[in-house]
């Protein structure tokens, strides 16, 4: 399906974003399964394994998946800048165009509309960053799942990698790439501040998952320490769920939970979007479904998995 993206931050036009609608099956007691807008990551589509894997888990439960790929991308049509890799500008304007489309359905191919309450969203790696401003922006979305975000976008990112090697000298070079960085990008880099837009909200609580691996050696899990420690403190505004297991897959660190502990991963998928959409956990129809996973925390993981850090 096509649809388009919300328009761009300082007028640009809308860009035809393109997704695979990828419906769960029937269920009795539900007459419209609820929509889940799935974000990839860095470099990738929706044809990612990880999106597709995950989306496989929800719809095996009865959620429906919407996954788009960002602008000047695979399908996808191009920016006013389509040679800029931009950060917290402009790729969270595509899920919400993602958002608006599994709500209205304007071209009648998912089923009928649905309200607000009934759409979520979801994001992993820099989508979990776009998914989190969008979150953030729009307070309306019931429901996030923000799987190994980089919160602190491409400026603490790049002191992340720097820093083990230089330590307290780390400005030295960190400092240089990002202002290299910034310019060359014409200033969109880093725009929305996901922590700031996620602390200005009010009630009533909306569901939050924050995800992220212990083990992660592509976006370091304090992203994810301190995005849980951001939202639990306001409770007002957030009900959270936190999932932060030793992720280990043939030597990848970054978000391999769905298919290294896939039964965890849907039971906690089931728990939390049921809990976002209001709907009974019963629905998901987990002792029905088959089992996959080889590997459990605490004490039965990969032989080669590292040691867990304290």
């Amino acid at each position: 399906v096509f649809f388009p993206s919300r328009p761009g931050p300082t007028g640009e036009p809308a860009v035809n974003i393109s997704a695979w609608w990828l419906p769960a099956a029937p269920r009795p007691g539900v007459l419209v399964a609820p929509r889940i807008v799935v974000l990839h990551g860095l470099g990738s589509n929706n044809n990612h394994c990880g999106v597709q894997s995950t989306c496989y888990l929800l719809r095996s439960m009865g959620f429906s998946c919407l996954a788009p790929t960002t602008r000047d991308a695979g399908l996808s049509g191009k920016s006013s800048h389509p040679d800029i890799l931009t950060w917290g500008y402009d790729y969270h304007l595509d899920l919400l165009g993602g958002w608006d489309y599994a709500i209205s359905d304007p071209d009648t191919l998912l089923g009928g509309a649905l309200p607000s309450s009934k759409v979520g969203i979801m994001g992993f790696s820099k989508g979990a960053l776009a998914a989190s401003i969008a979150f953030g922006l729009e307070p309306s979305i019931p429901g996030a799942w923000l799987d190994s975000g980089p919160y602190g976008g491409l400026h603490r990112m790049i002191y992340s990698i720097v820093r083990p090697y230089l330590g307290m000298f780390a400005f030295l070079i960190a400092e240089p790439v990002w202002l290299s960085a910034q310019y060359f990008s014409g200033d969109r880099l880093d725009v929305n501040d996901p922590f700031e837009l996620l602390s200005n909200c009010s009630g009533p609580p909306r569901s939050v998952a924050i995800s992220g691996s212990t083990l992660d050696q592509s976006v370091p899990i304090f992203e994810a320490r301190e995005a849980i420690t951001l939202v639990s403190g306001l409770p007002e505004c957030y009900e959270v769920t936190a999932y932060t297991p030793p992720e280990y897959c043939n030597g990848a660190t970054h978000h391999q939970e769905m298919w290294e502990f896939p039964d965890d991963m849907r039971n906690i998928l089931c728990k939390f979007w049921s809990q976002a959409f209001s709907q009974d956990e019963a629905l998901c129809g987990l002792d029905s479904l088959p089992k996959f996973q080889r590997w459990s925390l605490p004490n039965h993981l990969p032989p080669d998995s590292p040691r867990v850090p304290t």
